[in-house]
Order: C-alpha cells, then sequence, then structure tokens
C-alpha cells in the first residue's frame, strides 16, 4: 500500500513539476515578446514624432503618419502624448485634429472602459491633451466627467485635467471641490492647473468650502489660494484666523489659522482681518505668532508695532527674528522702535534688533 501510495505522489509532483515548467515557459516567452515589443516602440517613437513634426510645421502629407497608425497605432498614441508642454496654440489644435481624424480619440474613448488600470490611466492622459481642443471635447463627451468618481487617483487625475482645459466654469469648479479632498500630490498638480481660474474660484468656489465645516478641507482649499500667489477677492478670512476647534486630536486647527495668516497678504485688508492679526501676534503658540508677524510685516502695519516689539524681547528666536524684520520693513517708526531695541538691556533682543536694523539700512543704502 504504501509503494502506491508513494507512487501517486511521484507522479502527482511530476504533473505539478511539468505544470509549473510550461507556466514559466510561457511567462518567459510572454517577457520577451514584451521586451521585443518595447525595444520597438523605443526606436519608432522618434520616427513617429519626426513624421508629426513635419506635419505640425505645415506639410499635409499624412502618408508616414497613417502608416504608423495602421502597423503601431499605440506607439503613434505615444508619440501624441509626447508632445503635451512642447506645442500650444494653432499647432496644438492642429495635432488634436489630426488625432480626431485618424480616430485615435475614438480609440482612446473605448480605451477608458478597459478594465486594465495602466489602458485607462492611458486613455485618460492622452483625453486630457487633446480636450483642449473643443472638437475633440464634443467626441469625449462626459467621459472625463464621470472619471473623477472613478476608484482609481491616477484616472482621477488626468480626468480633471481634461475638464480643466475645456475651459468651463462649472466644471473647473467641480475639479476645484475634487482636488480639495485629494492627496498632497494631486492637489499640487491640480492647484498650478487651476491657477489661471484663482480670481472666479476664489470669489464663487472657496467660500462654500471655507464655511464648510470640514477642517481638512479647509486647510486644503487655503493652501491651494496661498500657492497661486496673487490678489484674491475673498472675504471672512478673519473668521479663519480665530479658527479654534477644541474637538479635533491633531494640530489641523493651527494649520488652519497659519495657512489663514499666510492668505491674509493677498486678500482686502478689513477691519475685522487687522484686527485678528493683530490678536495672534499675542498669541502663546510660537508658531502662530511668528506667521502673524510675517503678516503684519507685509502688511505693513504700524499699529502692530507695539505687539512685535515685544515678540523680540520676550519670543523664541525665529519669532524675534521674524519680529524684527516685520519691524524692519515699516521706517521710519518700525526702525526707531529696533533702535530702542538694540539699546535694551536685553542682549538677545538688543543683538537680533541691532541685525534686523543694519541690514534694513544697508539694503536702503542709507
Amino acid at each position: 500500500m504504501t509503494r502506491i501510495e508513494l507512487s501517486v505522489a511521484a507522479l502527482l509532483l511530476g504533473g505539478y513539476a511539468l505544470f509549473f515548467g510550461v507556466l514559466l515557459g510561457v511567462l518567459a516567452r510572454r517577457a520577451s515578446r514584451m521586451r521585443r515589443q518595447a525595444a520597438t516602440a523605443e526606436a519608432l517613437v522618434p520616427e513617429i514624432r519626426d513624421a508629426l513634426v513635419d506635419y505640425l510645421a505645415g506639410s499635409n502629407d499624412q502618408t508616414r503618419i497613417r502608416e504608423f497608425v495602421r502597423t503601431n497605432r499605440l506607439d503613434v498614441g505615444d508619440a501624441v502624448l509626447s508632445f503635451q508642454g512642447t506645442v500650444g496654440g494653432t499647432a496644438r489644435d492642429r495635432l488634436c485634429d489630426l488625432a480626431l481624424e485618424l480616430a485615435l480619440v475614438h480609440d482612446w474613448g473605448q480605451d477608458t472602459r478597459s478594465k486594465e488600470p495602466a489602458v485607462r490611466r492611458a486613455a485618460y492622459a492622452r483625453l486630457a491633451f487633446v480636450c483642449v481642443y473643443e472638437p475633440c471635447q464634443r467626441v469625449v463627451g462626459d467621459l472625463v466627467t464621470r472619471a473623477l468618481e472613478d476608484a482609481d487617483p491616477e484616472v482621477r487625475l488626468p480626468a480633471a485635467r481634461a475638464l480643466v482645459q475645456s475651459g468651463n466654469i462649472t466644471e473647473i469648479g467641480r475639479v476645484f471641490e475634487l482636488a480639495a479632498s485629494q492627496n498632497l500630490l494631486i492637489r499640487i498638480l491640480l492647484t498650478e492647473d487651476l491657477r489661471r481660474y484663482a480670481a472666479e474660484l476664489s470669489a464663487n468656489m472657496a467660500p462654500g468650502i471655507l464655511k464648510s465645516g470640514d477642517p481638512k478641507r479647509v486647510l486644503a482649499v487655503l493652501e491651494m489660494l496661498v500657492a497661486w500667489e496673487r490678489a484674491l477677492p475673498l472675504a471672512g478670512i478673519h473668521e479663519l484666523l480665530d479658527y479654534r476647534d477644541h474637538d479635533l486630536l491633531d494640530n489641523t486647527d493651527r494649520e488652519i489659522r497659519i495657512a489663514a495668516l499666510r492668505l491674509a497678504p493677498f486678500v482686502p485688508l478689513t477691519p475685522e482681518n487687522r484686527n485678528a492679526i493683530l490678536r495672534e501676534l499675542t498669541d502663546t503658540d510660537s508658531e502662530v505668532s511668528t506667521a502673524a508677524a510675517l503678516t503684519a510685516g507685509r502688511l505693513r502695519l504700524e499699529e502692530s508695532m507695539p505687539s512685535l516689539a515685544r515678540c523680540v524681547r520676550t519670543g523664541t528666536a525665529e519669532l524675534a527674528r521674524m519680529a524684527a524684520s516685520a519691524l524692519a520693513a515699516m521706517p521710519p517708526r518700525g526702525w526707531e522702535t529696533l533702535g530702542e531695541l538694540a539699546a535694551g538691556p536685553n542682549p538677545a533682543a538688543a543683538f537680533i534688533a541691532s541685525m534686523a536694523l543694519d541690514k534694513a539700512k544697508r539694503k536702503a543704502a542709507v
């Protein structure tokens, strides 16, 4: 009985070994075929690009391009996308029109329905590139809008960028709302894409999110607005400068106040904003008061001088330096205050004030 069992076991092991041997062989052949395809694509894409460059330069001869489309359709799509960031205006429109004529845009729309994540990501990246061209937008339809709900962030990003290219302020507002709930990398990329719509978004979309009561989204929007570094028609910042949420277990409430302080120089300086900045200068949190000192200096708030002088005398080294720099930005009264501090009995404050005053005078060539 034992001998029979051993024979059966040997046969089973032999069968398993044969199965895995065949499987490894199939995988090896597939890997070899993929390497050959990649090598072929690497060699062909420059040739396809050359043909596309000739076309963009004004040639109407599509013979070479159509031959590439017939034999290496996917590689043509890669070559088209490689022009992203290098062509614009009529040249980009001409390229997008060619993609339409060759039915490449239709193919990419079909690829968005693929179950393969890599195929879908590539499709949306290509659609994002051509959706600046209005005829392409009509062909694509609501594909990119639906993709905003996709579970794959690498699909949501190109879909969002495609909507920004459309120039439709309603869709752009949706992208802005989406960005507020995405991870930092996606938010950074979308913030740059949305920069040219800063005024409209800060006036129409940002206030609603800032009043939503969701601390993480509030902080995300504040960071986006600060990153635009331009004057914004946004009111009510004083409410965020005084933001306190004792139910939060992390430092989000402090981060919101600091982000609001950084935003303050870019929004209208209302009396409420001014008073809130002055209050933050006396905050016991040195990071908040340091951000307030920076803002007071940028806005040249002369009424902040007593608080800034106190920060130089009693604050941390970083806060004292920031407060001294703020005073240095407000001559002549700020310089007078620094001179008094430099002559005072506190050696640390005197040194910091003297350094800030000397630097300001050298800069002003006094």
